[in-house]
């Protein structure tokens, strides 16, 4: 059973009791459009594109899919900002917090890897796309080929030396003779 959920608009916190009251394999689909999520302090990711299933299983959803967008980061070279594109597969564990049915609380999963559906039956896919998101990015993200690199403002006078260290330049000279 496939059932076409409308586009998520700048939103990622979805509604999964009915999912959750569904079958072992009952799926869900739909589409996210995020104009901005923001991934860290000063970074953030804009026109996020994602297409996403949600599938029932006995302990809770799996959400599996792929998401594309672009985000700021910081060349390593020349230290400016600029836009990188990304993107990415991914797939994520959610466990409901309580039972669909009773109300009754369930136990916190022993996994870290594990997302919660909360107590509203809610599942925010917002720190799963985040990491998402972040892992895709370069860890070393460089502006272009032709980046030349960071550029003082001040050349360096190399032929200047602290009279303190002259001694030390005296031992160099010893040791290369």
């Amino acid at each position: 059973m496939d059932l076409r959920l409308p586009n998520l608009a700048n939103d990622t916190v979805l509604n999964v009791a009915q999912l959750l009251k569904q079958p072992v394999g009952a799926t869900r689909t739909f589409q996210i459009h995020l104009q901005r999520l923001t991934l860290d302090e000063g970074q953030w990711a804009r026109d996020v594109e994602a297409n996403i299933r949600l599938t029932r299983f006995e302990a809770g959803i799996l959400v599996d899919g792929e998401v594309a967008g672009v985000a700021n980061v910081q060349c390593v070279r020349c230290l400016n900002e600029f836009d990188q594109p990304y993107r990415s597969v991914f797939d994520g564990e959610f466990r409901p917090s309580v039972d669909v049915r009773t109300g009754v609380p369930m136990a916190a999963p022993e996994d870290d890897d594990v997302f919660i559906i909360d107590h509203n039956h809610e599942l925010d896919l917002a720190p799963l796309l985040r990491q998402v998101i972040i892992l895709a990015l370069p860890m070393r993200p460089v502006c272009g080929e032709q980046c030349a690199g960071f550029q003082p403002e001040f050349p360096a006078a190399e032929d200047e030396v602290d009279d303190r260290f002259a001694v030390l330049r005296t031992l160099l000279d010893e040791g290369t003779e």
